[in-house]
């Protein structure tokens, strides 16, 4: 007791000293947590904002896919897939996908891109993309042989909106798959690779075209909140009717995004120990 009654005499033996002091803790740890907030705030911003671009905060796929995109690796059943999906809570959208590699040639050019088909209904639910039009519309249901074009690949082929598109590739099962689309829309992601290299046509074409029989190649979920998002994956695994198949958090989807913020932890890292010394 009389160490605790010396200590707090030395304390206010120069009170200005040790309000100063006091008011420098309170200060750098006050300044400390808000940093940290805001950091790990703006990081959530960041994921969301990408997955909800494209990938989604969930995908199921076949086994290994994620690592070599054959044809031959598909969800046979997407329809299955999706009915147990949306069973779980949180889940504020799905959408199935199909993804083939092809030549797309204008009137003048040809490029490689990645022809994805998407169902045009249920693409509003999981991805911000159909609000990025910058010329013409996106896709809507029941269309047939039309395309949404990225505008860098769109100034690489020469073609705008009414104009059309020949794409050749491969099929599921080998054969040569060739079609004729008319560029409905032109998108800006605001992401140069993937407005370079990407298209978009109906599902239903992307089925016919590249004899698919049904099945896709991703199931895209989106949640409401990360955290749900990390629930719903670990359900997910469980579930009879995605036996067989990988589900994929963002982490494994956009594995250089979780590198970038651990980057970023680091950095941080440093600073706040500076600022705590």
């Amino acid at each position: 007791m009389g160490d605790l009654f010396l200590a707090w005499r030395n304390v206010w033996r120069n009170p200005r000293r040790s309000i100063l002091t006091m008011l420098a803790v309170a200060f750098s740890a006050m300044l400390l947590v808000f940093m940290l907030s805001f950091q790990f705030g703006s990081y959530e911003d960041m994921i969301n904002a990408s997955v909800k671009l494209n990938t989604g905060h969930l995908q199921v796929q076949a086994n290994g896919y994620i690592d070599k995109k054959e044809m031959r690796k598909v969800v046979p059943d997407p329809k299955t897939v999706i009915a147990a999906i949306e069973k779980l809570p949180g889940i504020t959208g799905i959408s199935p996908r199909g993804e083939a590699f092809a030549l797309a040639a204008g009137a003048s050019r040809t490029r490689g891109v990645m022809v994805m088909g998407v169902d045009p209904a249920r693409e509003k639910e999981v991805s911000t993309l159909p609000g990025q039009i910058r010329k013409g519309e996106y896709l809507k249901k029941g269309d047939h042989s039309v395309a949404v074009v990225g505008t860098l690949l769109a100034q690489r082929l020469h073609v705008s909106p009414g104009e059309e598109l020949t794409l050749l590739g491969q099929g599921r099962d080998g054969s040569v798959a060739a079609t004729v689309v008319t560029v409905k829309g032109i998108y800006r992601a605001g992401i140069d690779a993937f407005d370079r290299s990407t298209l978009q046509i109906p599902l239903s074409d992307f089925d016919d075209v590249f004899a698919m029989r049904g099945a896709v190649h991703s199931v895209v979920v989106a949640a409401d909140r990360l955290r749900t998002a990390d629930r719903a994956k670990k359900t997910a695994r469980t579930l009879p009717a995605l036996a067989g198949l990988s589900v994929l958090g963002w982490e494994e989807i956009m594995p250089g995004l979780k590198q970038s913020i651990q980057m970023d932890l680091v950095s941080g890292g440093i600073m706040y120990l500076v600022l705590i010394i």
